[in-house]
């Protein structure tokens, strides 16, 4: 369990109720009590205050899906992503949708990272066993890299064990924060009052830490709010870090195109296929 003590408080969410929840098989507990079983759609907080969405398949999951919604790091609104969800249970993956801490409830950065990894646990208890798999859109994708590479982060505030990414999937996000500039949402404060903070919340920072884990990065080509470069320049230095990686570049598709099913749905389920163990 996590022990060492980390900034930030846990801010208020939106508890969602389960829009997108199918037969399944069973699963954990999660923090406020309610669990998912076959037939029973569960959707609960796995933090207090921060709601988390579970969608089991009918038979054992493959993997466990833990889908991270974007938001500019000012709002985490993970509505979206719950078709998505929907579509990655028919497949037979278990799903587990989240929101996490952002700074329009006046918290920054490690908090919303520490919320991310603190619900890949929290996933991998509802289905014991299961490879974890972090899936994020935009700013979600820059936090999802980070759990995914990020060296363990204790924290008393999670009651779950520590879990490692058994792959990551970036959608359109912006990675490299200290070189754009990007993140002052992210952080709370601008990169030349806290350069250390920035660069601990920087990817790239990490790319060497876990060079087993395999990434997938999907963008559209006709992406207006986040350019195609920030993907292409992350492949580049996850591949140099010794990274399988694959990138997706989808012709004509906008920001929020990337993570709709008919467009995500194929490569996702290929690459989870060829890179990513089934349970068992």
């Amino acid at each position: 369990m996590r022990s060492r003590v980390r900034s930030g408080a846990v801010g208020l969410a939106v508890l969602l109720g389960c829009v997108a929840c199918t037969d399944g098989g069973s699963g954990g507990d999660a923090a406020d009590g309610t669990s998912a079983s076959p037939g029973v759609p569960a959707a609960g907080e796995y933090l207090p205050g921060l709601g988390a969405t579970v969608v089991l398949p009918d038979a054992d999951p493959q993997a466990v899906v833990v889908l991270v919604p974007g938001g500019s790091w000012q709002t985490a609104d993970p509505t979206g992503l719950l078709p998505l969800g929907e579509d990655l249970t028919s497949e037979g993956y278990a799903v587990v949708t989240i929101t996490y801490s952002t700074s329009s409830m006046g918290v920054h950065y490690p908090r919303p990272l520490d919320d991310v990894m603190c619900a890949m646990g929290f996933a991998a208890e509802q289905v014991p066993g299961a490879p974890v798999v972090v899936v994020g859109h935009s700013a979600g994708a820059n936090l999802a890299v980070l759990a995914g590479l990020h060296p363990a982060q204790p924290d008393p505030a999670c009651p779950y064990d520590d879990v490692a990414a058994a792959g990551v999937v970036g959608l359109a996000g912006p990675y490299d924060v200290v070189a754009s500039g990007i993140g002052r949402n992210l952080f709370g404060v601008g990169q030349d009052e806290d350069p250390d903070m920035w660069a601990d919340g920087n990817p790239y920072t990490w790319v060497g830490e876990r060079p087993d884990v395999p990434v997938l990065l999907v963008h559209g080509t006709a992406d207006d709010l986040v350019p195609v470069r920030f993907t292409d320049d992350l492949a580049a230095a996850l591949t140099d870090a010794g990274h399988d990686v694959r990138v997706e570049l989808v012709p004509d598709a906008r920001h929020n195109d990337v993570f709709a099913s008919d467009v995500l749905l194929p490569p996702l389920t290929d690459w989870l296929a060829a890179e990513v163990p089934a349970a068992g």
